[in-house]
């Protein structure tokens, strides 16, 4: 079965192409992740406090815990990313098709939901899930003989714009 079969290379040449070594790999990706979720979630919860009026008591006990701890959320997911993506390729001796991409990105993302409030562990499970199947979707349109996707963008006659 070409599906289940061993990717001949190591985590280097297909994960982390910048550094061979994996720990100074994952810490790039975690400085990189919280860099990137800092940028996305401090406008955010900003501009939610300015337009929901929030009082000056909320701004200096309040905001920048938030931001930090959604923060978390984003940095832990893709850091452990690549930590999996490693520790994976050690443990079974290579990679399959399905350890790169799905086995890699269920336990780092279980470990960050589990990380945000409680109140946003719903929604973010409904997110995951559907960016999963997503990315399940334009996987599978590559597969020869396989019908397209409801989800396929298709152009128009009149072309693109």
């Amino acid at each position: 079965m070409a599906a289940l079969s061993k990717i001949p290379h190591n985590c280097y040449e297909i994960g982390h192409t910048w550094n061979p070594s994996c720990v100074q790999s994952a810490a790039d990706v975690t400085r990189s992740a919280l860099e990137v979720s800092f940028k996305i979630y401090a406008p955010l919860y900003l501009i939610a406090a300015v337009l929901r009026r929030r009082k000056k008591d909320y701004y200096l006990k309040r905001l920048i815990p938030e931001i930090l701890w959604s923060t978390s959320f984003l940095t832990t997911n893709g850091g452990l990313y690549i930590v999996f993506f490693c520790i994976l390729r050690r443990l079974l001796g290579g990679f399959y098709s399905w350890s790169a991409g799905f086995g890699s990105a269920l336990p780092a993302s279980y470990i960050a939901i589990l990380l945000e409030r409680k109140s946003r562990r719903g929604l973010l499970t409904i997110y995951m899930a559907n960016l999963c199947r997503q990315h399940s979707d334009r996987c599978s349109q590559n597969l020869p003989g396989s019908p397209p996707s409801s989800t396929t963008k298709t152009t128009s006659s009149l072309g693109s714009f």
